[in-house]
Order: C-alpha cells, then sequence, then structure tokens
C-alpha cells in the first residue's frame, strides 16, 4: 500500500485540481509593526525576467508555484482540471498568485514594457512541461 502514495499524490490532484489564487498588492496587510526590521527570510527556488510577448507558451507544472510581479503588467491565464474553461486574472506589479500543481498556465504581456517576476516553487527544483496548446501534446519536459 505505501508503494502507491508516491503515485496517488501525484494523481490527485489531476483529478479534484485546486484553484488558482490571485492577491493584490493593495490588498496585502502588514501582519505586524516590525518597525523595518526583517521577521523572515524567503527562499527563492527560481527567478525569470522575461520579456513576454503576445507568443506565449502554455507550461504545467508538477508543483505548487507562487508568482510575484516586480514591475510591468500581463495576464496570468489559467485551466483548471480536464474540462474547466480559461480564466484570465490581469496582474500587476507587487500581485501574487499561487498556481496549483498540473494546472495548465500561461503568462501572457500584450503591453511593450517588459514584464518582470519571480516564480517560487515547491520542491528541489522546477519539474513540469512546455505544452502545444491547453491540453496539448508536451513540447519540452522542464527539469
Amino acid at each position: 500500500m505505501s508503494s502507491l502514495l508516491p503515485i496517488i499524490t501525484e494523481i490527485l490532484p489531476m483529478i479534484l485540481p485546486s484553484t488558482t489564487e490571485v492577491t493584490r498588492a493593495d490588498q496585502l496587510k502588514p501582519m505586524l509593526d516590525n518597525q523595518g526590521r526583517s521577521i523572515r527570510d524567503s527562499a527563492i527556488s527560481f527567478a525569470y525576467p522575461p520579456t513576454l510577448g503576445p507568443q506565449f507558451t502554455t507550461t504545467a507544472s508538477k508543483v505548487d508555484a507562487i508568482i510575484n510581479v516586480v514591475s510591468g503588467t500581463g495576464t496570468l491565464v489559467v485551466k483548471e482540471g480536464f474540462g474547466g474553461e480559461l480564466r484570465h486574472h490581469e496582474l500587476q506589479p507587487g500581485d501574487f498568485a499561487f498556481v496549483p500543481a498540473w494546472t495548465e498556465h500561461q503568462a501572457r504581456n500584450d503591453s511593450d514594457q517588459d514584464l518582470v517576476w519571480v516564480i517560487t516553487q515547491s520542491g528541489p527544483r522546477p519539474v513540469g512541461a512546455i505544452l502545444t496548446d491547453w491540453g496539448g501534446q508536451e513540447i519540452k519536459t522542464i527539469e
């Protein structure tokens, strides 16, 4: 039975997907006044400052991801589950988005400004795939 646990933890998110959550910068509130001191440090597993044009790729990751927009504006497009509709989330500097594992998603930048974002993924390294389209064939594995 214990040999099935790794398989179940990989299949379950595909069958019962979680939802993508977006937190706007103006919704963030400090938990307490720490007078300029840092309470905890964050660990960034992956930082990617791309210029994303209208040509974009669909990706699906084996791990959860948190996206933080540093500068520029863009759209996070997600498809949750096999039959899910595409949901568009407009993102601007300071916004955070949580993308659950196995959620197909795209980051779009239709502006003439760079979209700079930081992606923090669970797990020891980024693991996922670049797809041809929503639910499409795998072009490249990200490991």
